[in-house]
């Protein structure tokens, strides 16, 4: 159930409840057998408008709570790039040091060696390719 119908729920029963109260009290003297209920009835009234007014209470220390929990991530974020900033500018962006304080340092790729490749020598007589005997061109 969402805040804002559990907030005019408890209003509206707390609104009910003292008209249902105060009407039964103002006839007592005619409605004897009322008068434990209706004072449960009082009391619970009571209560409810307590928890009310705690749970608004803790409504809005939550929303500061967040509030503050954000401003903590957003300020702590830009404190930990400033410590890693001012690491790599002491000891170097590639210095194996970084590693050691929570820092990836810069390492390059090791270059790949261009292998030349040897053409492979042929030995022995080159095969002859058999040719098809062309027919005499007739005048």
């Amino acid at each position: 159930m969402s805040t804002s119908s559990t907030s005019d729920r408890s209003a509206n029963d707390l609104k009910q409840w003292d008209q249902t109260t105060t009407s039964i009290a103002a006839n007592a003297a005619d409605l004897p057998q009322t008068e434990i209920p209706r004072a449960a009835l009082e009391k619970l009234t009571d209560e409810l408008r307590k928890i009310v007014v705690e749970q608004k209470l803790f409504q809005r220390q939550k929303q500061e709570t967040s509030q503050r929990k954000r401003e903590i991530h957003i300020e702590g974020s830009k404190l930990a790039t400033v410590l890693r900033v001012l690491v790599k500018q002491h000891y170097g962006n590639r210095s194996e040091k970084l590693v050691e304080l929570g820092v990836q340092p810069l390492r390059t790729r090791p270059h790949k060696a261009t292998a030349t490749v040897p053409p492979t020598p042929t030995t022995g007589p080159t095969p002859t390719v058999p040719t098809t005997p062309t027919p005499p061109a007739t005048s």
